[in-house]
């Protein structure tokens, strides 16, 4: 990096800052220090998470220093290999600027960098943040659903889906915090909960900007997408 340019979000688990590289501008997320992250330790989240170490695994489960440095190394080590996944599918999300090796992404210890999504050197803001026109709503409600359904397809579920989530640039919808995802293949109960509960989230923060979403209809072309992953569906 040839310059700190500023923060550009602050937060419990994560800063963002933004950085330049020659003419280009990128993110840097920087996960916290271990006694202040949290991990999302809902178990979904961990679900189908292989860990081969049961030193390691043992750590985790009992939470000392050691299973939490084990926790932020995997956490850093999944948003690389989702946004990788996501970026190289088509689906829009920051294209991360290490990668796609594991030894690359294993390098990057405490951070997440990435594209930078926004205009100048001013972030995109969430959907949560904008107030839109009722074509701008149904626009982005279109698309967020073809994101979801997306990742469905992929045998994916994002697991926090809601317009936190979700960045507003140049009328495009951005998805963002991946690392989270889950794949139905390695965990189907805890996957299909996550999309009831992302399909619900979706639908609630849109409420906001006055559009209703077909959640039942939604929730059932998800699943049915997400389930035949599971029966021989073709890889990505």
């Amino acid at each position: 990096m040839d310059e700190l340019v500023g923060q550009v979000k602050g937060g419990k688990e994560a800063t963002v800052y933004l950085m330049r590289r020659g003419d280009e501008l990128l993110a840097a997320k920087v996960y916290a220090d271990l006694e202040s992250r949290s991990f999302r330790n809902d178990a979904r989240y961990w679900s189908g998470v292989h860990i081969a170490d049961k030193r390691v695994k043992r750590a985790m489960r009992r939470r000392s220093r050691t299973g939490r440095a084990a926790q932020h190394g995997i956490w850093v080590m999944r948003e690389y290999i989702n946004l990788w996944r996501l970026h190289e599918a088509g689906v829009r999300v920051p294209r991360p600027a290490i990668g796609p090796s594991a030894k690359e992404c294993a390098e990057a210890g405490s951070v997440v960098l990435m594209e930078f999504i926004g205009a100048g050197d001013q972030p995109a803001p969430r959907l949560s943040d904008v107030k839109l026109d009722e074509a701008e709503a149904r626009s982005a409600l279109e698309q967020s659903v073809e994101i979801l359904l997306a990742l469905a397809r992929m045998g994916l579920v994002h697991g926090d889906f809601s317009t936190y989530n979700l960045l507003w640039h140049e009328e495009q919808v951005v998805l963002i915090d991946v690392p989270q995802v889950i794949d139905v293949r390695s965990a189907q109960r805890e996957a299909e909960e996550l999309l009831v509960r992302d399909v619900e989230s979706l639908q609630t923060s849109f409420r906001r900007h006055r559009v209703e979403l077909p959640a039942e209809e939604l929730l059932s072309q998800a699943l049915t997408l997400l389930r035949a992953r599971t029966t021989g569906g073709q890889d990505d």
